[in-house]
């Protein structure tokens, strides 16, 4: 048996082994699905945490906050008294090759905000950061960020008045999709030959 043959055999078994194969889904978090006033500071959304250094992380619906422009309803904030606390913290479950979250604030006072990623949930070294520069808060703009095993990404915001809401969370996944009966039983049958291959060399 060739090696050629040999490794793509090995991989076939590995993955019959295992019977499954991995793939990268996207996945946006809306806040939709939550109440007004609702804190979700720690929830697990699903491949994602969202916290604040306040221990608070507020749904804000029914145009609080000038509510999104990048969906329909609802966005988050760490709005505690005077102002809103830095910064919020998006800790992904596994690394995402990519990060993009909206913010805004529907006022007419300036605003910016940054994206910044890491590759650590906690710590860790900075992969890559980007800004809005100053503008006056509505619509919510967009910022996107890609990096290798991204682990972490922190939004703060400076200006005036009491700070940005956030909306529109999108990353990457990493999903385990389970392999076809013929995929495992054409694995099955290529450790086989392999075996018999091997006792007849060896003999």
């Amino acid at each position: 048996m060739n090696r050629s043959f040999q490794s793509l055999a090995g991989t076939l078994v590995l993955a019959a082994g295992l019977g499954i194969a991995q793939s990268s889904i996207a996945a946006t978090i809306n806040f939709d699905n939550f109440a007004d006033q609702q804190n979700i500071n720690g929830v697990d959304l699903g491949g994602v945490t969202v916290t604040n250094p306040s221990g608070v992380v507020e749904i804000y619906a029914n145009n609080r906050f000038g509510v999104s422009n990048s969906s329909p309803g609802n966005a988050i904030g760490s709005f505690t008294g005077a102002s809103s606390i830095n910064p919020m913290i998006f800790t992904f479950s596994a690394p995402t090759s990519f990060v993009t979250l909206f913010g805004g604030d529907g006022g007419g006072d300036t605003d910016s905000w940054t994206l910044t990623v890491y590759d650590a949930q906690v710590g860790g070294n900075m992969l890559g950061t980007i800004s809005t520069g100053d503008f006056n808060g509505s619509p919510y703009l967009g910022l996107t960020l890609s990096a290798a095993s991204i682990l972490r990404a922190e939004a703060n915001w400076t200006g005036q008045a009491a700070g940005v809401g956030y909306d529109d969370l999108s990353f990457d996944q990493v999903a385990q999709v389970p392999l076809p009966a013929p995929a495992l039983l054409l694995g099955a049958g290529l450790a086989g030959m392999i075996g018999m291959a091997r006792r007849r060399k060896a003999g």
